[in-house]
């Protein structure tokens, strides 16, 4: 963990993205890259840049296809959690309910995702909600009255940086070095500020 102030216990404050930062979107789509087209060569340290467009040698339609795919059934419930993420999240909703913040247009696929991803905790303490834009995510925060978000994407990063929420990001090759925002490397670091040694 680093970069930016030292944070206190955010627990109980904080909300999640979840695509790059509680699922494993991008290898989902390069996985599908792959089945579906044959597309072999990509790595995931390829995806340099949040927005795939500006940086895979693939036609924007592609693209955007396999984008289609990600995040509709049945596709969308394939992807895998990132590690040590369902431990720690589980363990957290012991306590607080788990909000997710995404910016996909289709939520029943994404909840249905979430639900499925963490079983041991029980859907009435789990909230999915769409904001259908990035930008949107700052007035759902604020409305809901939460300080801290975990985000990987940089814009959404420092808008609420810019109003008084404090994000905390999640390192991907597409945002690696490129802000002086806190930053957690992954979910045991994300484990280490929610229960504050608890």
């Amino acid at each position: 963990m680093s970069g930016g102030p030292s944070l206190s216990s955010i627990s109980g404050q904080v909300a999640f993205d979840i695509d790059g930062v509680f699922g494993d979107v991008m290898r989902l789509f390069l996985r599908l890259a792959r089945e579906l087209y044959s597309i072999n060569h990509l790595r995931y340290e390829d995806i340099t840049e949040y927005y795939l467009y500006d940086c895979l040698p693939l036609d924007r339609e592609l693209i955007d296809h396999l984008i289609e795919k990600v995040s509709d059934y049945p596709y969308a419930l394939e992807m895998n959690p990132f590690d040590d993420s369902v431990e720690v999240l589980s363990r957290y909703a012991e306590k607080h309910p788990l909000v997710f913040i995404t910016a996909r247009k289709k939520l029943e696929p994404i909840r249905d995702w979430v639900l499925r991803s963490l079983p041991d905790v029980a859907p009435e303490g789990i909230r999915v909600i769409s904001s259908q834009e990035h930008h949107l995510k700052l007035g759902i925060l604020k409305e809901m009255g939460f300080s801290y978000y975990i985000d990987d994407h940089l814009d959404t990063c420092r808008q609420l940086s810019e109003n008084e929420i404090t994000p905390i990001v999640f390192d991907q090759p597409w945002n690696e070095g490129r802000h002086s925002f806190f930053r957690v490397s992954g979910w045991q670091e994300i484990g280490t500020l929610l229960f504050n040694g608890h």
